[in-house]
C-alpha cells in the first residue's frame, strides 16, 4: 500500500529538473498530461487513466504495483476515441453482431448475447487477412513490373521499324524528280508523326503502370508497417482503411488492357513499312500525274504498334481506382473549421 500510495497529484511533482529542448513539445507531438509550464512530449498514453505521460511522469506506471498493470499504448492524441462514450471504460471488446468496439459493461447491457471477443482476439483474427493483402500486392508489383518490361520491347521495336521506314523512305526520294520533294517531305513527316505518337502513347502509359507501382510498394510499407503497433485498437482501425482500398477496384479495373484481345502486348516483330517504299516507287515510275492518286494510300500503310490508353474515370469503381487515404494538417487549418477521425474528416465550427 506503501508504494501504491503515489498518487496522480504527485506525479507532477515527481521531477522539477529542466528537460532537454529536444524533450518538449513540437508540431504534431502529443503533450503530457501532467507536466506544469512548458509541455513535455509524452512517450507513453494509458487506457486506464486516459491520459499520456513524458518519461519522467511516466515512472509510477512502472514502479507502482497496481499501475504495472495498466495498459499503456504510443503516445495518442485522441485518447477518448479508445473510451466507451456510455460507461467510461476502455474498448476492449469487438462486437462481431454489430460491427464496433465496447466496452465489457456494454456486452452486459445493448450488446448481451452478441458475439464479441477481445480486441487482441479480433486482432489476431485479422493478421492473417493482413498477410494474405501483402501477398496480393507484392504479385499485383511483378505482373505491373512485366507489363512494364513488354512496354520498353514494344518501344524499341516501334523506334526500329520506324527508323527503317525513314531511311527506306529517304532512299526512294532521292531517286525522284525535283517536283517530287514536296512528296518527300510529307511522307517523312507522317512517319515521324506515327512515330512520335505511338512513343507518347506508351510512355504515357509506362509512367502510369510506374506510378501503380510506386502506389503498391507504398501500401506494401504501410502493411508491413502496421503489424509493429501495440495498439490494438489503433491497428484495427487502421487495417480496415488498408484493407478496404485492397479490395477496390485499383487493381482490377476491366477496361485496363494493352492490346484488342488480351492484357498482354502484342508487338508485331517484323513491322515494315513495305507499302510506303512499293507506293513511292510506283509514283517514281508514274511521274507527277499519279502523285496525288498514290500519296493517300501512305497513311494506311503507315500503321504501326497500337497502345491502348486507359480512358478516364466516369464512375464510382473508375475513381475507387485512384483511392488513397487524406490526411490533412491540423496546424493550417482555418479556425472555423475542425478536425476529427485522425485528420481525415472535417466540419464547420459555427
Amino acid at each position: 500500500m506503501a508504494e501504491a500510495s503515489i498518487s496522480v497529484d504527485q506525479i507532477s511533482v515527481i521531477s522539477s529538473a529542466a528537460s532537454p529542448a529536444h524533450c518538449y513539445t513540437g508540431p504534431g507531438d502529443v503533450e503530457c498530461d501532467f507536466c506544469t509550464g512548458r509541455k513535455r512530449k509524452a512517450v507513453k498514453s494509458c487506457l486506464m487513466c486516459v491520459a499520456s505521460f513524458c518519461k519522467t511522469h511516466l515512472k509510477p506506471h512502472y514502479k507502482v504495483p497496481s499501475w504495472k498493470k495498466h495498459q499503456l499504448v504510443d503516445a495518442s492524441g485522441n485518447l477518448q476515441e479508445k473510451i466507451c462514450s456510455e460507461h467510461d471504460t476502455v474498448l476492449e471488446i469487438y462486437c462481431h453482431t454489430d460491427q464496433s468496439f465496447i466496452c465489457y459493461l456494454c456486452t452486459m447491457d445493448k450488446h448481451k448475447s452478441h458475439d464479441a471477443v477481445s480486441v487482441k482476439a479480433y486482432r489476431t483474427e485479422k493478421q492473417s487477412e493482413l498477410k494474405e493483402q501483402q501477398m496480393k500486392s507484392q504479385q499485383r508489383i511483378q505482373e505491373k513490373q512485366k507489363k512494364v518490361q513488354e512496354l520498353k520491347q514494344a518501344v524499341n521495336t516501334i523506334k526500329l521499324s520506324t527508323q527503317t521506314a525513314v531511311e527506306d523512305s529517304e532512299r526512294i526520294f532521292t531517286e525522284m524528280i525535283s517536283s517530287m520533294e514536296k512528296r518527300r517531305s510529307e511522307v517523312t513527316e507522317l512517319i515521324r508523326a506515327q512515330e512520335k505518337a505511338e512513343l507518347s502513347r506508351a510512355e504515357r502509359l509506362m509512367e502510369q503502370l510506374e506510378q501503380e507501382i510506386a502506389d503498391l510498394q507504398r501500401r506494401v510499407t504501410e502493411l508491413e508497417q502496421l503489424p509493429h503497433t501495440d495498439d490494438h485498437l489503433h491497428f484495427l482501425q487502421e487495417i480496415k482503411v488498408l484493407v478496404s482500398g485492397c479490395h477496390s477496384s485499383e487493381f482490377t479495373r476491366p477496361d485496363f488492357h494493352l492490346s484488342v484481345a488480351s492484357c498482354n502486348i502484342t508487338v508485331n516483330q517484323h513491322l515494315s513499312f513495305d507499302g510506303v517504299r512499293n507506293s513511292l516507287s510506283a509514283l517514281n515510275k508514274r511521274l507527277e500525274e499519279f502523285c496525288q492518286e498514290e500519296f493517300i494510300k501512305i497513311p494506311a500503310h503507315a500503321a504501326a504498334v497500337q497502345i491502348i490508353l486507359l480512358p478516364e474515370p466516369k464512375n464510382r469503381q473508375d475513381f475507387l481506382y485512384y483511392f488513397c487515404d487524406l490526411t490533412l494538417d491540423p496546424n493550417t487549418v482555418h479556425y472555423d473549421l475542425i478536425l476529427s477521425e485522425k485528420n481525415r474528416a472535417v466540419t464547420r465550427n459555427f
